[in-house]
């Protein structure tokens, strides 16, 4: 039997490239939270999480709280060309100089095709995606792991499908003999509403959120609802075989 923590504080799961996925590309030129200046999340289980963004939609600060305790106070720098996007990730709550940086690299049409990942103290990239596919200027495809898993044959493959408006409905995440489902619907205003995690072993578990039954285990879905005048979504809910549960809350302020 595997535990998998979920984590629960975000719109989806980003794995660990936290900042680099829409709904078609990594990591789009045109933003998606463009516009936003202030988001503050509150969870079920007592997190509270305090993104601020500038202009342009890029994150500048997150601080995560936990009981009205700081955990973390993230603060984010930014290199940005034509070819490459360069994000570093400081935590100036802890004491050492803990960082992680993550560059993306593009080609001249603006298709990503490889992303590395490094962490403090270290000149080794820990993670990385290559194998990058397109059609009609779409992601479809693309592998991701680290060394050891290239070394040894064992990258893990994320296949997309998409619908007739070019939105994600549909992730395959493939490692070895393991594949997780993921499954996305939208609005008629194109707005993800529900979000559907699902691994094909009966034997995972995800931990840390409200699964679909005390049976099934292996399966989480994510309701977005209460759309504010911009088209954002305010409250989450956890979507069960009894009914709805709280997930968290959001206040959004915008630039004017």
């Amino acid at each position: 039997m595997k535990i998998r923590i979920f984590v629960t504080l975000f719109l989806v799961e980003f794995f660990y490239f936290s900042y680099a996925f829409d709904e078609n590309t990594f990591f789009p030129k045109n933003l998606q939270n463009k516009g936003i200046k202030k988001i503050i999340e509150k969870t079920f289980d007592q997190w509270e999480v305090i993104s601020s963004f500038n202009k342009e939609g890029f994150l500048l600060n997150e601080v995560n709280f936990y009981n009205k305790k700081i955990k973390s106070d993230y603060k984010y720098d930014y290199l940005v060309t034509d070819t490459l996007l360069e994000v570093k990730k400081v935590d100036i709550n802890k004491m050492e100089n803990h960082y992680v940086i993550e560059k993306y690299y593009y080609h001249k049409s603006g298709q990503c095709y490889k992303f590395e990942m490094y962490f403090s103290k270290s000149d080794t990239i820990s993670y990385f995606g290559d194998n990058f596919i397109y059609e009609n200027g779409i992601l479809t495809s693309y592998t991701k792991g680290n060394f050891w898993q290239k070394k040894h044959g064992t990258l893990k493959k994320i296949i997309f499908r998409y619908n007739e408006k070019q939105q994600k409905i549909r992730e395959l995440n493939i490692y070895k003999t393991d594949t997780t489902f993921y499954f996305y619907n939208y609005n008629q205003q194109g707005k993800l509403i529900d979000y559907v995690k699902e691994s094909n072993d009966k034997e995972e578990i995800f931990s840390g959120v409200f699964c679909w039954s005390d049976k099934i285990l292996n399966k989480v879905h994510i309701k977005y609802s209460n759309f504010d005048k911009r088209g954002n979504w305010t409250k989450s809910y956890f979507m069960t075989e009894k009914g709805k549960i709280f997930r968290s809350e959001r206040k959004i302020e915008y630039w004017e």
